[in-house]
């Protein structure tokens, strides 16, 4: 059985059409691939912004309001939000209701926004904790030098007081 021409030519331009949909199958494939990639590599990321976050509050011994703005998008009835020092984010809502969402669950852009508001608040608590803290040792010295004198004054052959 022979094919006509014109099925001939018909065929060989679906095998045209298909050879071109194979290939942008094949492209289509390896993008979400690297997209999957990056994906993961970014939430690798802000995981590791989240642990250091979470360090930097610890330490400082504080929580750090963050303007609604930032998820308002997604949670439009928002009345304050607040960074607390395990990496999670409290937010009040008009109604009353509290949500908190995990650091780490943020996207991209709202990772940006939170540490653009907070390194400046961050670097606020860090200078006043060190300006405390130095003061408070400078007086823990002072009274560890006042008690250093019972230590001189104490005789050596004193009798030793046992409990009864």
């Amino acid at each position: 059985m022979t094919e006509q021409p014109h099925a001939v030519a018909r065929h060989g331009g679906e095998e045209d059409k298909n050879t071109g949909l194979f290939g942008e199958i094949d492209n289509l494939v390896d993008q979400t691939l690297q997209i999957y990639e990056l994906t993961s590599k970014e939430s690798t990321i802000i995981k590791s912004i989240d642990s250091s976050i979470a360090m930097l509050l610890t330490t400082l011994r504080t929580s750090l309001p963050l303007s609604p703005d930032i998820f308002h998008e997604e949670l439009p009835t928002i009345k304050s939000a607040v960074l607390n020092n395990n990496g999670e984010i409290i937010i009040m809502q008009a109604d009353g209701n509290i949500v908190t969402k995990k650091f780490s669950e943020l996207v991209a852009g709202q990772v940006m926004e939170v540490v653009r508001e907070i390194v400046p608040k961050l670097r606020q608590e860090s200078e006043v904790m060190k300006v405390v803290a130095t003061e408070e040792i400078a007086l823990l010295r002072k009274v560890a030098k006042q008690f250093q004198r019972v230590k001189v004054q104490v005789p050596a052959d004193r009798p030793k007081i046992e409990a009864e």
